[in-house]
């Protein structure tokens, strides 16, 4: 048990915020940001530090650039991830205290990276932890869907607790999640 849209627009704010990157991070012109070819790891821990500290960057800078899908961006998730630490944390806690520190933003797709970042830094965090880090993967992006359901501006009817295990049926590499794991975190 583990309790221990419109493409131009977004390409001209990427694009702007590798520029402000650049100048941050003082990159010469033959570092790159946008297609990792030239991933620095030195330069992944500066950048991750002054996302952290939000040193010149908004919480939602934190997430465009979690969210990127090349190598320097996934090593500056990595480095980033290191400021937390979750030993100990039941999964919803960790989750929680990871999402206060920045604007969980984007498709679909962008926010499963940011999760599957710290689904692997949780894992790391709580070696005993008898899920896998899939496991925890699946479970993170479900309480994601529950949060929205639960609390977002649908007027329909909520999921109920048996609707959420549910729903998670077999998702456990194969298997099944403990049913006191899930009852406890849809409870909190």
């Amino acid at each position: 048990m583990c309790f221990p849209k419109r493409e131009a627009p977004r390409a001209a704010v990427d694009s702007d915020l590798d520029r402000d990157l650049s100048e941050l991070l003082g990159l010469g012109s033959t570092d790159t940001l946008t297609n990792g070819s030239k991933a620095d790891l030195e330069a992944a821990k500066r950048l991750a530090k002054r996302l952290f500290t939000r040193d010149g960057f908004r919480k939602s800078d934190v997430a465009k650039q979690l969210s990127r899908n090349n190598d320097f961006s996934r090593m500056v998730a990595e480095e980033y991830l290191r400021f937390f630490s979750f030993t100990g944390m039941t999964l919803d806690r960790a989750l929680r205290a990871f999402l206060s520190e920045f604007a969980l933003m984007g498709e679909t797709q962008e926010r499963e990276r940011v999760l599957a970042h710290f689904s692997r830094r949780y894992i790391y965090c709580n070696p005993s932890c008898t899920l896998s880090e899939d496991s925890v993967h699946t479970l993170t992006c479900a309480l994601m869907l529950l949060n929205t359901d639960l609390h977002g501006r649908n007027t329909g009817k909520r999921m109920s607790c048996l609707q959420f295990i549910g729903n998670l049926e077999g998702l456990n590499d194969g298997q099944e999640y403990p049913k006191d794991l899930l009852k406890a975190v849809i409870l909190k």
